[in-house]
């Protein structure tokens, strides 16, 4: 018998992804398991004891959903391991960027994530890239790329909210924290003001422990004469009515190795500006139209600015093909599921 385990608080970005995968098909659906607990030997005792019985499960993993290091999030997967067949499907994975000491201490438990599966689920070329660094020595176990869902849920052009008079908003999504551009994108909408009323927002909360970047990036936006808002936790059923009234929407994380958040943007018709990385490059790859790509911080300036006089250039063609589906991802989630079963 198999399950589908969805690990962590409700919010997170993982655990909404997870779950909406389980919606989206019936056999994924049947053998869900929700495990809501947050502290983290809570969450192990309950995953050892949810998952006895089932011969395979598939688990979507980070590892500070799974223990209070990383090294003990991987004792609890090798753990499980002995008892039930995994198909771990791996996120935020570890690269050099995140600094030295984080990414060693990382790097190892994610090694030890693959050596435990019976096979292992990634969102994108570039995060199978990172994680085969992981890997000290070839590894056995399969790696299977299954691209984050891009299914169209924003209004055709005919149908699209008019821009804001005399006020701009430059939109950003996702928790604020470290590492996430809002600096750059400060700078990039103080340059391109000149008269107008920019205003930078950041759509959701902050990152736990990291609430002094709020008033950092406030000061940091009133030095150079423009403003910036962070709107807090936006329920999933408000999302589309806030990012649909955003005048650009900005990607400007360059270390990402897979976004939910520029998914998010795209599946609602937006079109954002990223700067270039290899996620970005990817995705720009494999469905053309989607992203706005720029190179450094003038050019993010560039691209604000040409959004604002030219709002059509945020908005995805009606002829862009996107995909996959919610409905084709689910079900390749659960083919690799029945793989091991």
């Amino acid at each position: 018998m198999s399950a589908y385990a969805a690990v962590g608080p409700e919010r997170h970005g993982v655990v909404i992804h997870a779950l909406r995968l389980a919606a989206s098909a019936p056999g994924l659906g049947a053998g869900l398991i929700r495990i809501c607990a947050t502290d983290p030997p809570t969450v192990a005792d309950d995953l050892r004891r949810a998952l006895v019985g089932h011969d395979s499960a598939m688990i979507h993993v980070t590892d500070h959903l799974l223990g209070r290091s990383p090294g003990e999030a991987a004792d609890l997967v090798e753990d499980l391991a002995r008892t039930t067949a995994l198909a771990l499907c791996l996120h935020d994975v570890p690269q050099p960027e995140e600094g030295a000491a984080r990414h060693t201490r990382r790097r190892a438990a994610y090694r030890r994530f693959v050596e435990s599966a019976a096979v292992v689920v990634v969102a994108s070329e570039h995060e199978r890239t990172l994680l085969a660094s992981c890997l000290e020595d070839s590894s056995d176990t399969p790696v299977v790329v299954l691209p984050l869902p891009l299914e169209r849920v924003g209004p055709a052009a005919t149908e699209r909210p008019e821009p804001r008079r005399g006020m701009a908003q430059v939109g950003v999504l996702g928790f604020l924290y470290p590492g996430k551009g809002l600096e750059a994108v400060i700078d990039a909408a103080a340059t391109v003001a000149r008269g107008r009323e920019v205003v930078v927002v950041n759509v959701g909360g902050v990152s736990s422990g990291h609430e002094s970047l709020v008033d950092d990036l406030t000061a940091r936006a009133q030095r150079q004469g423009t403003r910036f808002t962070l709107t807090g936790y936006v329920p999933e059923r408000d999302l589309p009515e806030v990012l649909q009234a955003v005048a650009v929407p900005v990607a400007a994380h360059r270390h990402i190795s897979a976004s939910g958040s520029i998914n998010s943007w795209i599946a609602l018709g937006r079109r954002p500006i990223a700067l270039t990385g290899a996620y970005p490059r990817e995705l720009a790859e494999r469905v053309p139209g989607v992203v706005t790509l720029v190179d450094d911080a003038a050019g993010l300036a560039t691209a604000i600015e040409g959004a604002i006089v030219a709002p059509e250039r945020t908005w995805v063609d009606d002829d862009v093909r996107l995909g996959p589906t919610w409905a084709d991802s689910a079900l390749a989630h659960e083919a690799v599921l029945r793989s091991i079963s």
